[in-house]
């Protein structure tokens, strides 16, 4: 750190002659005149490094011991800034260049759109370069809350939308509706059918008339609620029926594996890539664009360039690796490979059940043969398997037979 501190004040090597070069190093000590790199060349010559401050305060102490200097090598930024007081065209060219990049900075060049989903990036930007806000716009002009209302009213799936500005990009962050899910209204008919065939073993009837009991075997769409009701007090009526319905189910499943299969084995070779993206133009840095490999992965990394105080330009540089592999023949063990697919296949019989289901009991059974590994599954689960379905008119319909019979009850 020491070191990067004297290179931005500068320093300055020295070749120092006099009779007595200790008492000058010495007096150097007393004034609390620093130095380092210290190399004696014979009895009366030594090369000491120092900045160039301690150097103007070396001077009258030279003229005391009566030696000769002479300088070796001149590092450092003031050095180097030094070269350039009368160069005024460069000095004005390299003012411009500054004051011309600080100005692009005021500009978008780069427009990241982050939170969404359902709705496509391009739909989100589209409508926010018809509002006046693209590539090109000038940053301090944008007004974030004018643009998030008009851009709410005209995407509807958006819920909430905010513009982030820092030099040349903006991030627009996005949160999109929940919209909730199809549910039948309230106080439609309906009823609760079976998603899956099996059988029932419990039941929990929040309204309706039940159809099969606990111990019946259902299949798959077969009502097991009705929200039709009759009455004796008030005939025959429709409410909306509700109800959890758990049932005994029962599942097969199978899958298979190859035991040899190839994978990727890197070779350690490398290429890279630069490219300088500003704005919405490229300079490639590399001026052959194929890869001599015949099988490799890509990395792309983006470094952004900044000005001091995290100003981001609309300059980007890409960096593009590509490293090479070869595909190496694996073959893996038959039982390693089985209980792969054992996993695999709970997993599938998990989601199969959903969370609430539970699984009762398993039973795999592995087959091995030309290479291959199969593994079945038999598995029995209990889940519930009631949804809600909303009546159909002709399930709405009322009967004269049925209206006859009701009246000869009421009236017996």
């Amino acid at each position: 750190m020491q070191q990067v501190v004297n290179f931005v004040r500068g320093n300055v090597r020295l070749t120092i002659e006099c009779a007595y070069p200790e008492r000058l190093m010495n007096l150097c000590a007393a004034q609390g005149i620093g130095f380092w790199d210290l190399t004696r060349i014979d009895g009366l010559t030594i090369e000491v490094t120092m900045t160039t401050r301690s150097y103007k305060r070396l001077r009258p102490l030279l003229e005391r011991v009566q030696a000769d200097v002479q300088q070796v090598q001149k590092r450092g930024v003031p050095i180097f800034l030094r070269r350039f007081r009368k160069r005024y065209a460069l000095l004005a060219g390299a003012l411009l260049a500054l004051v011309a990049t600080w100005v692009m900075s005021l500009y978008i060049w780069d427009i990241r759109v982050v939170g969404n989903e359902a709705v496509p990036q391009a739909v989100i930007l589209q409508t926010l370069d018809e509002l006046g806000f693209g590539i090109g716009a000038f940053g301090p002009n944008v007004a974030p809350e004018v643009m998030r209302n008009e851009v709410l009213l005209q995407l509807e799936d958006i819920e909430w939308i905010t513009i982030n500005v820092n030099g040349s990009r903006a991030t627009v962050i996005v949160r999109e509706r929940v919209h909730p899910p199809n549910r039948v209204e309230e106080g439609i008919p309906t009823a609760v059918y079976a998603t899956r065939g099996g059988i029932i073993d419990h039941m929990i009837i929040i309204g309706g008339t039940p159809i099969v009991e606990i111990g019946d075997t259902v299949e798959m769409g077969q009502d097991l609620i009705t929200g039709r009701v009759e009455s004796a007090a008030r005939g025959i009526y429709f409410l909306r029926a509700e109800a959890h319905v758990y049932a005994r189910t029962w599942y097969t499943f199978s899958l298979s594996m190859p035991l040899e299969r190839f994978e990727k084995v890197h070779t350690g070779e490398s290429s890279t890539k630069s490219t300088i993206f500003f704005g919405e133009s490229r300079i490639n840095l590399f001026f052959d664009s194929g890869i001599s490999y015949a099988s490799y992965d890509k990395i792309i990394e983006v470094f952004d360039f900044t000005l001091p105080g995290g100003i981001i330009l609309p300059i980007q540089r890409e960096r593009r690796t590509y490293m090479e592999y070869e595909t190496v023949l694996y073959r893996m063990d038959e039982t390693r490979a089985a209980l792969v697919l054992q996993e695999r296949l709970l997993q599938r019989l998990r989601e199969q059940i959903g969370a609430e289901g539970q699984i009762v009991s398993t039973d795999f059974r592995v087959e091995m043969g030309e290479g291959m590994v199969t593994v079945h599954l038999e598995a029995e689960a209990r889940q519930q398997i009631g949804a809600i379905r909303r009546m159909q008119e002709e399930e709405l319909v009322i009967t004269s037979d049925t209206t006859e019979e009701n009246e000869e009850e009421s009236s017996w």
